[in-house]
């Protein structure tokens, strides 16, 4: 396999791009076995050996979707979040980008939502995305220690259990957004995790 990430030689961008964009929907909702070159080939107007000029095979295909997906949330999440502004602040406006990305993006969400699927299903999925995944994990670890060394955060949460608390609830959100693709619902639940979030969903009783 070649080295793993964007293709080096992709002078035909745009057919690259949009290579890459079929190949996103193609993983997510068909899977990676049913997903094949020639299907690929023909939904982008190219020939299937053309492939082989931006790919040398199906898995450097999987590799660069899965590299560009998390380019796509990276900026999403960094877009939206402050060095300087406290974490409830930065979680809340990370948790409304990656809704609207959600909307704007299914493909994204469903095939983030697939690759642990697939890595379990095909274990050279999972040897090929090691060295290139773990960037969201990254970013919002950082974040994390940034709020516990400014206080922001209870003493008995560290900074690894803080970002391990929120990828779930990040993947939960999309996940949600998946099955029951309500904007309402989508919106009410965003509004109860923020309060969440904070401490404001429960009243606790003056009788306890």
């Amino acid at each position: 396999m070649s080295k793993l990430g964007r293709p080096t030689n992709c002078a035909g961008v745009d057919t690259c791009q949009r290579l890459l964009i079929e190949a996103r929907r193609s993983f997510a909702t068909e899977g990676f076995a049913a997903t094949t070159n020639k299907r690929l080939a023909q939904s982008v107007g190219i020939t299937t050996a053309a492939i082989y000029h931006y790919f040398p095979s199906k898995i450097d295909v999987y590799v660069a979707v899965f590299s560009d997906v998390q380019d796509l949330v990276c900026k999403t999440i960094e877009a939206s979040i402050r060095p300087d502004a406290q974490i409830s602040e930065n979680i809340s406006n990370m948790v409304d980008s990656l809704a609207l990305l959600t909307v704007r993006e299914p493909a994204v969400v469903a095939f983030v939502m697939s690759v642990s699927s697939e890595a379990h299903r095909h274990p050279e999925i999972l040897k090929a995305v090691l060295p290139v995944s773990g960037r969201i994990g990254r970013i919002l670890l950082q974040m994390c220690e940034k709020a516990i060394e400014r206080g922001e955060v209870n003493s008995n949460v560290s900074a690894q259990s803080l970002e391990d608390m929120l990828t779930v609830i990040l993947a939960g959100l999309g996940r949600f957004n998946m099955v029951y693709r309500d904007a309402r619902r989508t919106s009410e639940l965003i509004k109860a995790m923020k309060l969440l979030l904070v401490g404001e969903v429960f009243r606790v009783s003056s009788n306890a």
